[in-house]
């Protein structure tokens, strides 16, 4: 699967990623590996607005660059999932920005200039050219432009609002001793000022699992780490000092920093005043969209998504329940057959995957990754004359794709089918010699 997207995919869903006018222009004409949601009907709605669908596909290609093309026909649920959800959050942001920024006709025949350039083009007319072929009118790319420039501008603005204070410099080592109520707090409070033993009196009380063992020792923590009133508290004071009673929704805590240090940051900016303003702008701006999203209406419309939605939340009845609805409106579309086979395997169900499998094969003959996905789930069932029948088909169609003869190579070597292993062999040298005369042919070396 995906191991980027999965590594990712939290902080994609979180951070809105903009996509840049270069990496648009690249994306037009798209394939994706997978049948597009159909134009005409919807994909989600934000605050009662439809998702624009120009911007869902463009999301998709990013996505599939950013994988290395690589992409299975199995990876494509996680791909749609986080297209949508950067989607919503563009469109999220877009309309915030439609109400606080502004960019002029002139930004935009600037930026228009600078795409030309960059993709190495003689004009606008040349790219508009580029466009057409693509399928989008300059009109279009223009508002997708606009668009883009409005979301980065309030996302600046934003991040702009971020101020670095001498505490975000820093990092604090405290400990603390939690109790339940404030008569409590302060009769601890009043023992360890008579300067009883801080980390006894922890152990003793506290009702903080986690460090009352270790004498209420929470370790160094930086701004933003603490709920708001123990942050607080802890960074007003200086090494040594106990704090009043502190209250917070944990309950009433009494605090005694033990250390501080100048904090470190993640990354390569050795500066720590600029590490730390990036780190507040970051945190600005996730504290801004997490508000933002907090308070939209969220609908997605799609069978097909709205099923992505249910499964990677691990609700796989209502997945399958929505992959149904979204096959009795596109019946010929055999990957909504793998999502809802994938969806049974989630299940421990192989036999209604492989149904649906075999489904998906008879829709898209034609198409080698959809063998794959059956002779694998085969394989898994322990049927391996079915798998191997099913890997055979797929080097039939599979052509002069070298990447999927080396898998199915692998494929036949792991079953120990030693005839399909000389075929897949002789149909690698086979793609190998046709790439040299080729190379030959254009003067290459």
């Amino acid at each position: 699967m995906l191991t980027f997207l999965r590594k990712k995919m939290k902080a994609i869903m979180i951070i809105v990623a903009v996509v840049f006018a270069a990496s648009m222009f690249y994306g037009l004409g798209f394939g994706g590996g997978g049948r597009e949601e159909s134009r005409t009907r919807g994909l989600a709605k934000v605050n009662g607005k439809e998702i624009n669908f120009n911007h869902y596909r463009e999301t998709m290609n990013r996505l599939i660059r950013q994988s290395g093309g690589g992409v299975k026909v199995q990876d494509l649920a996680l791909l749609q999932h986080v297209a949508l959800g950067q989607s919503i959050d563009f469109m999220l942001i877009l309309a915030k920005a439609n109400r606080e920024v502004r960019v002029g006709n002139q930004e935009v025949s600037v930026a228009l200039d600078g795409v030309v350039k960059q993709e190495k083009m003689r004009s606008v007319k040349e790219m508009e050219q580029a466009l057409k072929n693509a399928g989008v009118s300059l009109t279009d790319f223009k508002a997708m432009l606009k668009n883009d420039m409005m979301v980065q501008k309030v996302i600046m603005k934003i991040r702009e609002g971020a101020k670095v204070t001498p505490d975000d410099l820093r990092e604090v080592r405290a400990s603390h001793i939690l109790v339940s109520n404030e008569a409590q707090a302060q009769d601890v409070l009043a023992r360890a000022r008579k300067r009883e033993n801080f980390a006894s009196l922890a152990e003793k009380n506290s009702l903080d699992p986690g460090s009352a063992k270790s004498g209420g020792d929470l370790g160094f923590f930086s701004i933003g780490m603490m709920v708001e009133a123990f942050e607080k508290a802890a960074f007003s004071l200086k090494v040594g000092e106990i704090s009043d009673v502190v209250k917070s929704p944990f309950g009433f805590h009494i605090i005694k920093v033990t250390d501080s240090k100048l904090r470190k940051f993640e990354g390569e900016e050795k500066d720590i005043e600029k590490a730390a303003l990036q780190y507040k702008q970051e945190a600005v701006f996730r504290q801004w969209f997490s508000q933002l999203k907090g308070k939209a209406k969220l609908e997605i419309t799609s069978p097909a998504l709205k099923g992505h939605d249910f499964r990677f939340k691990g609700m796989l009845w209502q997945a399958i329940q929505e992959y149904k609805k979204a096959i009795l409106e596109e019946p010929a579309n055999p990957y909504l057959h793998v999502f809802l086979g994938d969806t049974y395997v989630a299940m421990k169900n192989i036999d209604l995957a492989i149904a649906e499998y075999e489904t998906a094969v008879g829709l898209e003959g034609g198409n080698p990754e959809l063998y794959m996905v059956l002779a694998e789930a085969y394989e898994q069932n322990g049927k391996k004359a079915e798998a191997i029948q099913q890997y055979e088909r797929a080097s039939l169609v599979a052509g002069d794709n070298k990447a999927l003869h080396e898998k199915l190579l692998k494929a036949f070597k792991k079953l120990k089918a030693e005839k399909q292993v000389g075929d897949e062999n002789a149909e690698i040298k086979r793609i190998e010699k046709k790439e040299k005369f080729e190379k030959e042919l254009k003067g290459e070396n």
